[in-house]
């Protein structure tokens, strides 16, 4: 498992080793609100930025919680971009949202894996 994708142990230490805690953490990411890019294409086309970036904002929270490192500062890219922090095209939008979708499931599936293990 990459690091950049999830990296176990510095999970864990946030949590002071706490692996039911992680678990937990894990389902709610997994489970209770998966990220649906239809819907952050939709905002992006419709130039709801401001609802884009909060969207973004919350997975990119939970994945730094996780320790899932490449999501998160991939987020936060994507999320600059949205708040009008950096300036690009708009095609930049698509791409950097496509690539952050990507990501995610990438990151949805090693965290998946972690899950089953606990």
């Amino acid at each position: 498992m990459q690091k950049e994708l999830f990296d176990r142990q510095a999970a864990l230490q946030m949590l002071d080793n706490d692996e039911s805690l992680l678990k937990m953490l894990l389902s709610g990411f997994l489970f209770e609100a998966p990220f649906d890019s239809d819907l952050l294409e939709k905002y992006i086309n419709e130039k709801k930025f401001e609802d884009a970036a909060h969207y973004v904002h919350r997975v990119k929270g939970a994945a730094r919680q996780l320790a899932a490192t490449a999501l998160k500062n991939k987020g936060q890219e994507l999320e600059d971009l949205l708040r009008g922090k950096t300036q690009g095209s708009e095609s930049l939008y698509f791409q950097l949202a496509k690539e952050f979708s990507m990501l995610y499931e990438t990151t949805f599936t090693e965290l998946k894996a972690e899950f089953e293990k606990l």
